[in-house]
């Protein structure tokens, strides 16, 4: 069935746009009418399915993927086929990439292919653990329940960014307003102002003389000083490319930090293997999706290391535990699940465990943070009052 990209108005006079699907563009003009939407331009997207095979377009948002897997999840629950499924969500007009993507999903399912192999062909939006689940779930008849848990897995995963994003949202903005105001006054404001005292045979200040030097040197030299920055940081990003396991290292024995990163890291390997292990994939296989989502290097070769000695009959409790990076806690509990035969509730416990900490330590820092970068900013605005008074307290004593 043909789809096509359309702009219209909304009941309440809001523009939106998206994609149908109609066997004609009057029938399309029908659908949207339906849906309270008045369409101004529609257009064939025949192009659709053929350009996202290619891997080219945008990234779409982790929380319209969420989106998509909870509506995949509720109308298949339902009762409702795939294809009428991937059809009933297009109809809501999403935007591209998921419009488009899912358009491509619902024409390769009518063609015979299974839902998991139509979502394994746009890798930059379904990674290997939504596809392996979804092919867990058909090939068990049980694909509402995957589709399910894959949902909450992502909305997880989507509420702990936006957590973490919010926390350090206003520290960031704070730390920028910053910068800017005192690169402002030293380049506008304080040449004004200290210009009156390079006229005085007086002798200036210590503070004065260091804030005369700092504002004549970032107005004449400010092209220099971002030309510096840029490349600086250009050579800054390849060293750290090509370093990126030592730096990584590195981190992990920082005290306090090295312990934050090695819980998230942990938090993450554990709720996707215990995602994938509920989901029926084999361990050898949801030990590969596992070690791809970790971005610590130095955890990612543990985890690889450990994935090898699992292959040769080691338990997985005992190949981590050769990592001294890996928590101690982590280790035992992943152990006892082993023994148990609950490896998958207890490597999710684990995750909410450790996801629970990495959330307080961040917000326990933000909140320290703060104070100190205002601090830090006010200890620098009362240098540069305390450079512009001197010079006037010590003129007014001189007149007296």
């Amino acid at each position: 069935m043909p789809v096509y990209s359309y702009q219209g108005v909304q009941e309440n006079g809001s523009r939106i746009t998206g994609l149908v699907d109609a066997d004609s563009p009057r029938t399309a003009r029908q659908k949207l009418k339906t849906q309270g939407i008045l369409p101004l331009t529609l257009t064939p997207r025949e192009d659709t399915p053929a350009a996202l095979r290619t891997g080219g377009g945008r990234r779409a948002k982790s929380k319209d993927i969420a989106l998509f897997t909870r509506q995949m999840a509720i109308l298949i629950g339902s009762g409702i086929p795939v294809v009428e499924a991937l059809g009933a969500i297009l109809d809501q007009g999403l935007p591209d990439p998921m419009g488009s993507m899912i358009a491509a999903v619902r024409e390769d399912v009518k063609e015979g292919q299974p839902l998991n192999r139509a979502l394994s062909i746009h890798p930059r939006i379904f990674s290997d653990l939504y596809v392996n689940m979804i092919r867990a779930g058909e090939e068990s008849g049980t694909l509402d329940v995957m589709l399910d848990r894959l949902s909450d897995f992502l909305e997880k995963q989507v509420e702990t960014r936006r957590k973490v994003v919010g926390s350090l949202f206003y520290p960031l903005i704070l730390m920028m307003v910053g910068i800017l105001m005192v690169i402002f006054l030293l380049a506008v404001v304080m040449p004004r102002i200290t210009s009156i005292f390079k006229g005085l045979n007086a002798t200036l200040p210590l503070p004065t003389i260091l804030l005369m030097g700092m504002s004549d040197w970032i107005r004449h030299e400010a092209v220099w000083i971002l030309l510096v920055l840029v490349i600086a940081s250009f050579f800054m990003a390849r060293i750290i490319a090509r370093n990126r396991q030592k730096i990584d290292l590195l981190l992990l024995r920082i005290p306090r930090v090295g312990t934050l990163i090695a819980q998230d890291q942990v938090a993450r390997f554990g709720r996707t293997l215990s995602v994938l292990l509920k989901g029926g994939v084999p361990l050898q296989r949801a030990l590969e999706i596992g070690t791809s989502v970790l971005t610590n290097q130095a955890l990612r070769s543990a985890a690889v290391q450990a994935r090898e000695d699992v292959r040769n009959g080691e338990s997985l409790g005992s190949a981590l535990k050769r990592s001294p990076y890996v928590p101690k806690m982590a280790i035992h509990m992943i152990q006892t699940g082993e023994r148990s035969g609950k490896l998958e509730e207890l490597l999710l416990k684990m995750a909410e465990g450790y996801e629970s900490e990495v959330s307080q330590t961040v917000s326990t820092l933000t909140s320290i943070i703060e104070p100190v970068m205002i601090l830090f900013i006010g200890a620098i605005v009362l240098f540069m009052v305390l450079a512009v008074l001197l010079p006037i307290f010590e003129m007014s004593q001189a007149v007296e």
